[in-house]
């Protein structure tokens, strides 16, 4: 792999963490709550479903997963459910004034993992570009690995970016943020369900 092939694979990284996916919008629910104790634990949770996702395909099984519809099916509708049920949970939430610290918890780490390690179509896209970057005279394993750890790298500043905005949104009204999120999860997992999310 050259370096111009390695920064070509960059560029196509950060423009694909950049545009406001599933991922992001789930980012931005948890960060805008109140306190910051569950912060690493969302970072984490993007960072590791990111590194699940690209272990996934790079050991054969995205190639699976594209091959069989009705695992590609299965896994499309529970991810649906899981943020149409996840906006609907932030649409009617009441309001929460409190300013303290919220005592550490697994929920937005398992949240955030889920939604990224088991998004089918984040998957397929892995499948899909990992292979444009790969020289076959060259060993191919060590390449994907090489991609692998630098595209976990860029998600680890994506999910700071994000949280960052979180709680940069928070401050612009409780209220607003949280009808607003919670629209664009069930629209996002309207769209996946049918087929429309790119």
């Amino acid at each position: 792999m050259t370096l111009h092939t390695w920064l070509a694979f960059v560029a196509a990284s950060c423009l694909t963490l950049a545009l406001p996916g599933p991922t992001a919008l789930i980012i931005l629910r948890y960060a805008s709550q109140p306190g910051r104790s569950t912060l690493p634990l969302i970072i984490a949770g993007a960072v590791l479903g990111d590194t699940f996702a690209l272990t996934i395909c790079n050991f054969g099984l995205g190639a699976l997963l594209a091959a069989s519809s009705d695992v590609l099916t299965v896994l499309k509708i529970v991810a649906a459910l899981y943020l149409i049920g996840l906006g609907l949970s932030t649409l009617f939430a009441r309001p929460s004034f409190r300013t303290a610290p919220t005592p550490p918890n697994s929920r937005p780490f398992a949240g955030v993992f889920l939604v990224t390690a088991f998004n089918p179509k984040g998957i397929l896209f892995f499948c899909a570009l990992l292979p444009q970057f790969v020289d076959a005279a060259q060993p191919v394993m060590l390449q994907l690995a090489v991609l692998q750890a630098t595209f976990c790298a860029l998600s680890l500043v994506a999910a700071v970016t994000w949280v960052s905005a979180g709680r940069l949104l928070r401050r612009t009204g409780d209220r607003l943020i949280r009808r607003a999120t919670g629209l664009l999860l069930i629209g996002v997992g309207i769209a996946q369900a049918t087929g429309r999310f790119a």
